[in-house]
Order: structure tokens, then sequence, then C-alpha cells
């Protein structure tokens, strides 16, 4: 059996900036930087880091007036703790957090292909297209750009994102938080597939609607749910995806 992995996000559209949140992307700036199983400099080494590797921060903590960053270990199961002088976030550069969409996909699928090899397994497929390292498992595919997750393709149950998985009724995505805006297109579109769904059909005759719809945050990360219909002619989802910021890290 899949296991089910259930995507820890939330779909925080903010329109000016924001105080920091977690999880959030951060970045290391100096070289061989000690990764500690506890904050302080007492804690056990439990590896390093390099100018550009990339982490989830999952929270902060002062010890002895130094502040630290508890992170996801980017390349080991479980979480670390890094000395905060040594961690840059695109939080800083711009108006917008990054958000916890693009923290979470990296968070439950791993951020680099040693973290993604931690958390599922040994990869069914393993390919390079142009400078992208692709890990696929069933019904997943994962695009790392730089050794960075950069896209994901869910295209088979057992994996989660926002709580929906594919073959879910399309109304689920009501379920989602999203901007205003976002929830009008969608319950137009819902009603749009409840009234093609109630009309009669022959067996063999298509039934057309809306392809999909997606979401997209004010950081910029998208992600696309694609419908399709069950045997009982119902609309659901059947195909998901994730994209990170277009220019980020």
């Amino acid at each position: 059996m899949k296991k089910v992995i259930a995507l820890l996000w939330l779909m925080a559209l903010c329109g000016s900036a924001c105080a920091m949140q977690y999880p959030e992307l951060g970045v290391c700036t100096g070289d061989k930087v000690r990764l500690r199983e506890d904050p302080g400099t007492e804690g056990q080494v439990i590896g390093r880091a390099d100018v550009g590797t990339q982490f989830i921060v999952l929270g902060e903590v002062y010890v002895d007036g130094q502040k630290w960053y508890e992170i996801d270990h980017p390349t080991k199961e479980g979480s670390a703790y890094i000395i905060a002088r040594y961690v840059n976030g695109w939080y800083n550069n711009g108006e917008y957090p990054v958000g916890e969409v693009c923290a979470g996909v990296r968070l439950t699928f791993g951020i680099t292909p040693q973290k993604t090899r931690e958390l599922l397994g040994r990869p069914t497929k393993t390919a390079r297209e142009d400078s992208d390292e692709i890990l696929e498992y069933p019904g997943l595919k994962l695009w790392y750009n730089e050794g960075s997750l950069s896209r994901a393709e869910i295209s088979g149950k057992g994996y989660a994102v926002g709580g929906i998985q594919v073959g879910d009724k399309v109304g689920k995505l009501m379920n989602l938080e999203m901007s205003e805006d976002a929830r009008s297109i969608l319950e137009d579109i819902i009603h749009d597939l409840h009234d093609i769904a109630s009309e009669e059909h022959d067996d063999d005759e298509a039934v057309d609607g809306p392809e999909g719809w997606s979401m997209t945050s004010a950081s910029g990360e998208e992600i696309f749910f694609q419908f399709g219909t069950d045997s009982k002619g119902e609309f659901i989802v059947d195909w998901m995806s994730w994209y990170r910021p277009l220019g980020e890290g």
C-alpha cells in the first residue's frame, strides 16, 4: 500500500509585508557550516551546509543570546539546528514571504534528491533533462533544478496536496484556503461542472467541461488541478502539479 503523504501547507496570500511565518525557505551563506542536533554550540554535529544549500526553516530559538534556526535537515531524515548568522531567506528580499505552499511541498517530498530518497525510498526511475535531475515514483514525478525541488507532478493515488488526492470529487477543492477571488472562480467552475454532470448523456457521449483549475499564491508558486470523470460521470481530480516561483532560488 502506498504511503499517503499529507502536504503541510497553508495558502496564505499577503497583500503587504508580513511577519515571519514558518515553515519558510532559507539558504546557507557560509561554507561547511555545522548542523547540530540541538541548538547551541554544545549540540552534536549531524551534518554541514555550504554556500547555497537550501532548506526549510521550521522555527527559531535563542541560546545564550544567539539566534538559531531549526531546519528540516536538507539530506537526512529529521531536523537540525543552524546558527542564524549563516542563514538568509527569500522572505528578506521582497514584499511577500515565499509562502507555505512552496515550503510545504519541499518539506513533504524533500527539498533535495538526497532528502527525497530518505523520505520516499529509492525511485523507480531517474533521468536528467538539461540542468534538471528527475526522480520518478509510482504516480509521482519530481524535478530538481540546481539541486533544489522545482516541480512536482502527481498522477496516482497515495499523495495528498492540501488534503486533496487524485480521485477526489472536485467539490473537495472548496476546503482549500485561498483568496476570495480564487474562491469565487472555483465556485463558478464547480457550479458549471454540476450542471454538466446533472444532464443525461449517452454512455458513448463525452462529458465536456473546464479542464482544470489553478491556484497562484502572492509569491508565485502555483498548484494546478486537472479534472476528469469517474465511472459515474462525476467530475474528479485526476492529476495535480506544483511549480515553484519563477526566479526563486
